[in-house]
């Protein structure tokens, strides 16, 4: 039986920067999009950081030969990863609160017990209990349009329409990637292809939208570039770059708790920032859903 692995002070820092960082990107991306287009944040803060791993990884001699099989499956993940997930959840933002969307993306782990259920592996009885109490909470977080951004009341079943394909498309992509043992290469390799291939796709869509007609980047106010280098650099590049250091470091088990930080992050930020409401239904479908993800991730079965 393998020992668990010592977690060192560099890597509980590496944790808590994740925590942070991960956390503050539903913010990022709900004050962005008071100056761009969601697509248009989508495609731009990924190619940026996309670039920058590719140089990363070339020059820091990470790239190595892939097989055909495995560029297939990357390629795949960074549709589903970067332009339905990032990209859904950008459409989201402009309907639904901050925290309102970190706290349904936290569903992620319940979606991937019944994935690898409907794979063949059953799950215990603990993650079992933990999926139901996660369905049960977004379905609380479903009746509610009142925690509708004000003036989007009418427009939030397509909110939760958008959150939907974001975190089912997330979790398809990280489940197909576990499951074809595609993720063997270094983590610059890795993100690069799949950040540059989802923000290429983006950018096809979103220039047939016309997004690129809304806006004039002459235009934008210094805020708009601080928050835009902060998700690009911070949220995106350096985010990623913690994950793929601590999943080599540390147990699962212990990366996976960013799903449930996370959402209590965002949800703080969200109010002390936007003074996004933090109504008792919210509340309680939070609890719901973050102590289902504590239930499957504490688990000593592997999901």
């Amino acid at each position: 039986m393998n020992k668990p692995k010592a977690i060192g002070p560099r890597e509980i820092v590496s944790l808590g920067l994740l925590y942070l960082i991960w956390g503050s990107t539903f913010l990022s991306v709900r004050i962005l999009l008071d100056y761009l287009p969601p697509l248009v944040i989508t495609y731009s803060r990924n190619f940026t950081a996309g670039f920058l791993l590719l140089v990363w990884s070339i020059l820091g001699g990470h790239w190595k030969k892939m097989s055909t099989k495995h560029w297939r499956i990357h390629l795949q993940a960074g549709v589903l990863l970067i332009s339905l997930g990032n990209g859904f959840m950008s459409l989201a933002g402009s309907i639904v609160p901050s925290g309102f969307s970190s706290v349904f993306m936290a569903l992620g782990p319940s979606l991937l017990v019944l994935f690898f259920w409907l794979h063949g592996r059953k799950p215990s009885v603990r993650k079992l209990v933990g999926t139901l109490l996660g369905l049960i909470g977004i379905l609380l977080l479903m009746s509610q349009k009142s925690l509708a951004i004000e003036g989007k009341e009418s427009d939030f079943t397509q909110g939760i329409l958008y959150l939907s394909v974001a975190v089912i498309a997330w979790n398809v992509g990280v489940f197909r990637t576990q499951i074809t043992e595609a993720n063997t290469y270094h983590f610059t390799q890795v993100c690069a292809i799949q950040m540059l291939f989802g923000a290429l796709v983006i950018l096809v869509i979103s220039s047939l939208r016309g997004d690129y007609e809304l806006f004039e980047v002459s235009n934008l106010p210094l805020k708009a570039y601080g928050v835009f280098g902060y998700l690009a650099l911070i949220g995106s590049m350096f985010g990623f770059s913690l994950f793929g250091y601590l999943s080599k470091a540390c147990d699962a088990t212990l990366v996976a708790t960013y799903t449930y930080v996370n959402p209590v992050i965002a949800l703080f930020l969200g109010n002390l920032i936007l003074n996004e409401s933090l109504q008792p239904m919210l509340l309680i479908a939070s609890f719901l859903i973050l102590f289902a993800v504590v239930l499957i991730t504490t688990d000593r079965q592997k999901i």
